[in-house]
């Protein structure tokens, strides 16, 4: 009988413990809960705060801070007494999701490791983009709004979010206050009827409780300048509304514009005690308005409405993408009126994070501008990384080891944390797979890529996480065996979208869709003919400035220049192909045919082709280079020999078998109203042969 002692009227501290009586109760042990703190016999006992910690004559090292804890064992007449140490709930909550997982692992009290842990970043965000008036328009999007409206799947997230050590959930649309308040002097500005409103009231103040109770925050993030499309029916006809106008261009703003929205931020704040605070984006429909006419306008209408408040609320602030960042930095270290620190958001490498952990480039230019944010230290505020996803929404993503280089590269003392999440993909509802499928044993989107999550999640507290946490995860649901050639196999194939983001230029969202091989022009749509052929590859270039572009690697090569200190297209597609084999070869050693199993090693499968399709490619770009600079015809047929079978070509056929098996044609936010699936870019594939045959 294990005696359970814990703080019960702790609703963080509760929410892991039910998680440890399950895992208890899977062991066959047999549990109760005491208030008597005797250790005495077999117990694990959680204290929040310095009292009575001496009482057991226990070492508590003074460096546990903020959400971090830790564990002490102790014997007592042959009894095992687990001690959780923490300063406040949140770090009890995680030093009990701690135990839990040492205790799936090792299987019993005794082999419990003692450990101090902190979190290395006090900002651990996910990024969620919600279905009603989103800044995107699509069908994966509308998709989506009966699921996010439903609590059950919000329950499921917030756990997931918690056990992953995430703290803050963001939720993001264009203007939310007519699905969360009925504005008292603009009545009309919601659509809906009192009954609909009580509706969304209750879901709204039942999702903000439901993640207190996880130890997070929460954060609604908008885009200023929009009135709902009631208040332009009902109060200006001339307004510019979330629904019917695009989220660009120049600006529309009266007096009793501002007084709706200045209302609306106080109303909210108000009427959601458990909501944490809000986030503004500095730019849409703003275009004809200066770097300081916009930024008075926030003044004016949401820091006015946050000091009108009965409450302090938290604030992120989303840098500019064009302007001088002494004016913003000038502007945020003025604020004297929220809690500290302030939170700026900055773009990773525009929208795609999946590329070099170096910071190359940002929206609006290149990184270089972003050094005043940082230089000198701020002081009242924390960077923020925006890790945007763009990049692939349907396939299995895990590489450990590019998280810990993103950290170490860009974990400064200036940064207080990531935002991970998308603007184009919402992991409620899965569209993606055969639902009738054998394969198909989730419920959400969120949680067949749960690896995602948890690889994030735990290194942003965590970063020494060792990848035996991870092996153990998969191991718990494949078979111990399969839990490190899983890792170690996902590991390899998932550099290859890193690889092709740094060595293609990305910028805004769909300028990359590296899943797909798919990039439209910098301007907009393609018409669906988005599919980065042999001629893009050679008119790119990379934006991690150790990469070399075909063709300036040719040149080089010809002009009998070294190439030293660089990554060659060839040694890139070398290790493409090596990495691609490893993974297959490691998943051919699992014999193991699980049906959930086969999903996760089809996606696998997947990602080698894709980088041995794209190994092939490099090569092919290479040789047909070379044959334009020196019209050696040779270097065009062995060109064509790359893009042809056994080579990409049959790469590209085995990857539309493999995907075709369990993935359905799907809509995707890159390509406007044309679905994708890897089947219906083949004719694309082909087009290569015809452009290096000069038929193009």
């Amino acid at each position: 009988m294990i005696t359970l002692t814990y703080p019960v009227e702790s609703s963080k501290v509760k929410f892991a413990i039910d998680k440890l009586k399950a895992i208890m109760t899977e062991m066959g042990e047999m549990w109760n809960v005491s208030t008597k703190k005797d250790p005495h016999t077999h117990n694990i006992i959680i204290l929040t705060n310095s009292e009575g910690k001496q009482s057991f004559g226990l070492n508590v090292d003074l460096s546990v801070g903020s959400e971090g804890f830790q564990i002490q064992r102790a014997v007592h007449q042959g009894n095992t007494t687990i001690f959780i140490l923490a300063s406040e709930e949140s770090g009890a909550m995680y030093g009990i999701l701690e135990l839990c997982e040492q205790l799936q692992t090792h299987g019993d009290l005794t082999s419990v490791n003692e450990c101090i842990i902190n979190p290395k970043f006090s900002f651990r965000a996910l990024k969620f983009n919600l279905p009603w008036s989103s800044y995107r328009q699509n069908d994966s999007f509308e998709v989506q709004k009966e699921t996010v409206r439903d609590l059950e799947f919000w329950k499921s997230f917030l756990d997931m979010m918690a056990e992953n050590r995430y703290n803050v959930l963001t939720l993001w649309s264009m203007h939310p206050f007519p699905y969360m308040i009925k504005p008292k002097s603009f009545p009309k500005a919601t659509p809906f009827t009192d009954e609909e409103m009580g509706e969304w009231k209750h879901f709204w103040t039942a999702l903000f409780r439901m993640a207190k109770d996880r130890g997070i925050e929460t954060y609604l993030v908008n885009w200023n300048i929009f009135v709902s499309e009631s208040f332009r029916e009902h109060y200006d006809q001339n307004a510019i509304s979330d629904e019917k106008f695009y989220h660009l261009g120049e600006s529309y703003s009266t007096e009793q514009i501002k007084q709706y929205n200045r209302e609306c931020v106080t109303q909210l704040i108000d009427e959601y005690p458990d909501l944490t605070g809000l986030g503004t984006s500095l730019g849409e429909r703003m275009g004809d308005m200066s770097p300081e006419e916009r930024q008075l306008w926030v003044e004016d209408v949401y820091y006015q409405g946050m000091k009108d408040a009965s409450r302090p609320v938290k604030y992120i602030y989303r840098a500019p993408f064009t302007i001088d960042t002494s004016l913003t930095r000038n502007v945020m270290e003025k604020i004297d009126f929220l809690p500290e620190p302030v939170w700026l958001e900055l773009k990773f490498n525009w929208s795609h994070a999946y590329s070099t952990p170096k910071l190359r480039i940002t929206h609006g230019g290149r990184s270089d501008g972003l050094k005043g944010y940082w230089n000198p230290d701020p002081k009242n505020y924390k960077v923020t990384w925006m890790a945007r996803n763009e990049d692939f929404f349907t396939l299995r993503w895990a590489q450990p080891d590019f998280i810990r280089e993103h950290i170490k590269e860009n974990g400064h003392d200036y940064v207080g944390g990531y935002f991970i999440g998308s603007e184009c993909f919402i992991p409620a509802y899965d569209y993606s797979h055969y639902r009738d499928s054998d394969h198909f044993q989730w419920t959400y989107a969120f949680e067949k890529h749960w690896l995602y999550y948890m690889l994030w999640g735990r290194l942003l507290f965590d970063p020494s996480t060792p990848d035996e946490v991870f092996a153990n995860a998969l191991g718990r649901r494949y078979g111990k065996s399969n839990g490190h050639p899983l890792l170690h196999a996902y590991s390899s194939v998932s550099k290859m979208p890193l690889a092709l983001a740094s060595s293609y230029l990305i910028l805004w969202d769909f300028t990359l869709y590296a899943e797909g091989f798919l990039s439209t022009d910098t301007s907009g749509y393609n018409s669906g003919k988005a599919f980065i052929s042999l001629e893009d590859l050679l008119n790119t270039r990379p934006i991690e400035s150790t990469y070399l572009s075909i063709r300036d690697y040719v040149d080089r090569k010809m002009n009998q220049d070294s190439t030293e200190g660089f990554v060659t297209p060839i040694q890139l597609a070398d290790l493409l192909e090596k990495d691609s084999k490893h993974g297959l070869e490691l998943i051919a050693s699992i014999n193991n045919d699980l049906p959930l199993l086969c999903c996760e090693k089809a996606d696998i499968k997947a990602w080698a082709l894709l980088g041995l399709y794209f190994a092939d490619k490099l090569r092919a770009g290479v040789c047909y280079q070379t044959f334009l600079k020196t019209g050696d015809e040779s270097e065009r047929q062995k060109a064509l020999q790359w893009l042809e079978s056994p080579h990409a070509i049959k790469h590209w056929d085995d990857l539309i078998e493999v995907t075709s098996s369990h993935y359905v044609e799907q809509p995707l936010m890159h390509l406007g109203d044309t679905p994708f699936s890897w089947k219906r870019f083949r004719p694309q594939v082909l087009e290569d042969i015809d452009f290096v045959l000069g038929r193009k």
